[in-house]
């Protein structure tokens, strides 16, 4: 075989090999991403950020606490601006210290707390019944829960605790 002969089959060969690989593809992919923006509603959050704290009790005796501001239990919650919500509360009836030992805690028709202003003002509720309210124009609420304990004469010392769940809705 001439050498020119070679180099034809050999330029012969690469050219049905050229054939044959874009014959071969006869399919292609692409993608595109999918977005849309949505101007929906922001999600609701609430945080416990202070607990209700009648500090230390003389058995026998009635106590709310000392200080609103700084003794009532207190909740932030944040969400859509300028929307209403519902607060609702899960209520202890005692608190539980050493031994299974209880005393009685009450809620009274003003010890749901709606601060306007925290510290310095607020609006009371009754945290036994659902509360319907508004988020601030920032999107937050400060809520807050007073009570009231009651201790038997002859309670045993100790601390005395229990739960107080609140929950918010759109």
């Amino acid at each position: 075989m001439s050498r020119s002969y070679r180099i034809a089959a050999a330029a012969a060969l690469l050219v049905l090999a050229g054939i044959e690989t874009a014959a071969a593809q006869t399919t292609a992919t692409a993608s595109v991403n999918a977005t849309a923006f949505v101007q929906g509603v922001a999600p609701l959050t609430a945080t416990g950020v202070n607990n209700l704290d009648f500090g230390t009790v003389t058995a026998g005796t009635v106590r709310t606490p000392t200080s609103m501001s700084a003794d009532a239990g207190r909740f932030n919650i944040t969400g859509q601006p300028t929307t209403p919500v519902t607060v609702s509360f899960v209520l202890p009836t005692a608190l539980t210290g050493f031994g299974g030992a209880t005393i009685p805690i009450a809620f009274n028709a003003t010890d749901g707390l709606h601060w306007t202003a925290f510290p310095t003002t607020f609006v009371a509720f009754d945290p036994n019944a659902a509360f319907l309210t508004t988020l601030g124009a920032s999107g937050a609420l400060t809520i807050g829960i007073s009570g009231t304990v009651s201790p038997a004469a002859s309670t045993i010392t100790g601390t005395y605790t229990g739960t107080v769940t609140l929950t918010v809705a759109y």
